[in-house]
C-alpha cells in the first residue's frame, strides 16, 4: 500500500516574519503620532487586535524603543529610534558636507532650508534649518512623493525618461492641493524647464501657502539621489524673489559639489 502524500511543512519562520512586519507597522504608526496615542487608536490604525497590539507595544517598551505615559496610558516612540537613524544620516557624506552650506543659505535668505534623499518613489527629509519665526509642517523623517515636491522634481529631472515614467506609474498621483500636478505630460514639461534653468519650483503643490526653490545635488554621472530646497510663505516668495534666491542656491550647490569633489553642474 502506497504511503499517503504528506503536506509540505510550513515555513518555520512564517510566524516570526509576520511578527516583525506587525511590529514595524506599529513603529510607523507610532511615528505618525509624535505626541503619543492610546492602545485602541494604535490597534485600529495597524489593523491589529488590541491584545496583539498590547503585546507588541510591551515588547517595544521593554526594549526601550517606546514609552507609555503612566497618567494617560498613551504610547510614543523614544529617542532610541532617532539614535539609530541619526547614526545612518551622520555617516552620509552629503549631510556632513552640506550642513554648513545650507545653514549659511538659510541665514542669507531668512527662510527654511531642507535637505532630502530619495527613497524609491518618495523623498525623505534628513535635515532642516530655519532662520525665521515661521514654522513649517515639514520635519526630519517626513516622507513625501517625488512628483509633487520641488526637491522631488529636481531629482526627477536628473533621471532618464523611462525611469521617470516608471516612478510615475508606481506613485499613484493625487491632488494634495489644487495645484498638484497629476498629469505625466505636464510633469515632463516642468522637468524640461528644470533642466533648462537648473532649479525646480514647488508652487503650493505639496502644501498650500508655501512656495519653494529646489536644486538637485547630482553625483558623478549626473544622476541625483539628494536635493535641497528653500521654502517660504507664498506671498513673500514672489517670482522676483525666487529668481534672487535661486541665484544664491546655485552658488550653494556649486560649493557643496566642490567640497564633495564633484564636477559643477553645467
Amino acid at each position: 500500500m502506497a504511503n499517503a502524500p504528506t503536506a509540505p511543512a510550513p515555513h518555520a519562520d512564517s510566524g516570526g516574519v509576520q511578527s516583525v512586519a506587525r511590529i514595524f507597522k506599529l513603529i510607523e504608526v507610532l511615528a505618525a503620532h509624535p505626541a503619543g496615542a492610546g492602545l485602541q487608536v494604535l490597534a485600529a490604525e495597524c489593523g491589529l487586535a488590541k491584545s496583539t497590539a498590547h503585546r507588541l507595544l510591551g515588547s517595544l517598551v521593554a526594549l526601550g524603543y517606546a514609552a507609555q505615559d503612566p497618567a494617560g496610558g498613551r504610547y510614543r516612540l523614544t529617542f532610541k529610534m532617532f539614535e539609530i537613524s541619526s547614526g545612518i544620516v551622520n555617516n552620509m557624506d552629503i549631510m556632513s558636507v552640506a550642513r554648513l552650506h545650507l545653514e549659511r543659505l538659510s541665514q542669507r535668505t531668512a527662510e527654511a532650508v531642507h535637505l532630502v534623499i530619495r527613497d524609491g518613489t518618495d523623498i525623505v527629509y534628513i535635515y532642516k534649518t530655519e532662520s525665521s519665526p515661521m514654522r513649517m509642517s515639514s520635519r526630519v523623517g517626513l516622507r513625501s512623493p517625488l512628483y509633487c515636491t520641488g526637491v522631488g522634481k529636481a531629482i526627477l529631472a536628473t533621471l532618464p525618461a523611462a525611469e521617470v515614467e516608471d516612478i510615475w506609474r508606481h506613485s499613484r498621483p493625487r491632488k494634495l492641493t489644487g495645484r498638484t500636478i497629476t498629469d505625466l505630460d505636464q510633469l515632463k514639461a516642468q522637468l524640461a524647464e528644470v533642466r533648462r534653468c537648473g532649479y525646480a519650483i514647488d508652487d503650493e503643490e505639496n502644501e498650500l501657502g508655501i512656495r519653494c526653490v529646489a536644486l538637485a545635488i547630482p553625483g558623478p554621472g549626473g544622476r541625483a539621489e539628494s536635493a535641497f530646497s528653500i521654502s517660504g510663505l507664498a506671498p513673500y516668495m514672489t517670482d522676483e524673489r525666487i529668481r534672487r534666491i535661486s541665484a544664491l542656491a546655485l552658488e550653494t550647490r556649486a560649493d557643496i559639489l566642490h567640497d564633495l569633489g564633484l564636477e559643477p553642474v553645467r
